[in-house]
């Protein structure tokens, strides 16, 4: 079963608590109901807890380089792809679009 994450930052003029009630009201909602998903979770990085290597180049990030990062696992994937070229699934991104910031990425993982 495929994984896919959604790694990102809120766009600077957006609100935590507006967003945080968009997830809960929309998004999360709308993500699991889809027959393609059989499961949707959603994380807010609190803060940077120290290098992860052992020899770190440069200072630590005074923020997180992301804020938020979303896991979804697929049920099928060429479905899930299909629905985000639909009317319905260009509206659902456009949505999210409003509170997150245009670098955010869709990436596809396995678990090793």
């Amino acid at each position: 079963m495929p994984t896919v994450f959604a790694v990102y930052n809120l766009r600077k003029d957006q609100k935590p608590e507006e967003y945080d009630n968009y997830l809960t009201k929309t998004k999360i909602p709308g993500i699991r109901g889809a027959p393609w998903c059989t499961e949707f979770k959603t994380w807010k990085v609190d803060r940077v807890l120290g290098p992860a290597v052992s020899e770190p180049e440069g200072p630590l990030p005074a923020q997180p380089p992301y804020l938020y990062v979303a896991k979804i696992e697929v049920s099928d994937l060429d479905a899930m792809v299909g629905f985000m070229g639909t009317d319905a699934g260009k509206e659902f991104v456009k949505s999210w679009s409003v509170y997150v910031d245009p670098t955010a990425v869709f990436t596809l993982g396995h678990e090793v």
